[in-house]
């Protein structure tokens, strides 16, 4: 169960990273999708981690492990990307800006 929510966390920190480069370049979401899933494969590759070997799964090859847990972390990482815009867009809805920034104006007497 450990395993599966560390997925979970590492997931959002790709998913963040995606928005991180999205702050400083314009992002495409198909772009936006093969990056998370690129991010993904490379931070499983570079720690060695595979969430396959954790629950005691083996693959013909040693490689698969990471690369497989790095696809799944950029699939998790869009399923987070969805999550957080859908609450941002709720958020918004409830809490109208333009009425807020007007409540924030003082008015003159």
């Amino acid at each position: 169960m450990y395993v599966f929510a560390a997925v979970l966390v590492l997931g959002l920190v790709v998913a963040k990273l995606v928005d991180l480069v999205g702050a400083f370049v314009k992002l495409p979401r198909g772009v936006r999708l093969i990056l998370a899933f690129v991010l993904g494969v490379l931070g499983t590759w570079a720690a060695d981690y595979s969430l396959f070997a954790s629950w005691g799964i083996t693959f013909r090859a040693i490689w698969m492990g990471p690369v497989a847990t790095g696809l799944m972390l950029g699939g998790i990482a869009a399923f987070w990307h969805e999550v957080l815009d859908l609450v941002a867009s709720a958020t918004r809805r409830v809490h109208d800006q333009a009425t807020e920034i007007e409540t924030r104006i003082p008015r003159a007497a």
